[in-house]
């Protein structure tokens, strides 16, 4: 879709796919001025990109529309709203590659994830991964290591953290706090006290992981997740 700056007028294209709120702060490439985009916008651009231009009838053919050929006109502007609808409020979800496993190997898996955009008060705008991941083993781990990177739209890597399963970040906290702090807890191997955290067979446990500094949304494209390692418990 094409966004232009409301400071200094200059138009770029805005990947759609990421807009998953009614609302989006963007940021202009050229004079730095911060603006919103609204979902109502990307519908807008979207429309106008899929009407035909009017063809006019020669003035023998000119007749009074039917009912039925007026029926027949709304049936694709319907499917068309029903795709943008989609589009619009389906996640923007993360689908891992297929693992074959065999009966002798035991591996945590990824269980899902998803991935969106808040607003922090001391970093701006954040993106973050949240999802689940289970212990596929037949005894107790700990520690199970992941590593998160967002792409650009070339599907080159722009941002990647390494960090620990179990930390899971609520959203006062992803709004409030510095972004150095929530690495930090993200980073840090997660225990109970004074033990390490223990994750049994078919358990499940969350993760949150955020990402700073980010480039400008029109080259952001995906992201994913990948398990890197666990111990035993």
């Amino acid at each position: 879709m094409i966004v232009q700056c409301e400071q200094c007028g200059k138009k770029f294209k805005l990947n759609p796919e990421l807009i998953n709120r009614s609302v989006v702060r963007v940021r202009c490439s050229s004079c730095k001025h911060v603006f919103t985009v609204s979902r109502q916008e990307k519908f807008d651009v979207m429309e106008a990109a899929r009407v035909p231009h009017e063809v006019k009838s020669p003035p023998s053919a000119r007749r009074k529309p039917s009912s039925r050929r007026l029926f027949l006109f709304l049936i694709p502007l319907l499917l068309i709203a029903g795709s943008v609808a989609l589009w619009l409020y389906v996640p923007w979800p993360f689908k891992p590659k297929a693992v074959k496993k065999t009966t002798d190997i035991e591996q945590p898996v990824l269980v899902e994830t998803r991935g969106y955009f808040v607003e922090n008060q001391k970093a701006g705008q954040l993106f973050v991964i949240q999802g689940r991941v289970r212990n596929e083993f037949s005894r107790p781990i700990r520690w199970i290591h992941l590593r998160a990177k967002i792409y650009t739209s070339d599907g080159q890597t722009a941002r990647q953290v390494d960090f620990y399963a179990g930390n899971v970040l609520s959203n006062q906290q992803l709004k409030s706090m510095p972004l150095e702090s929530l690495l930090a807890l993200v980073q840090s191997q997660p225990a109970t006290k004074d033990q390490a955290q223990e994750i049994g067979p078919r358990q499940e446990v969350s993760f949150t992981v955020p990402f700073g500094d980010l480039p400008e949304l029109t080259q952001l494209s995906d992201y994913s997740v990948e398990i890197l390692s666990s111990q035993p418990a």
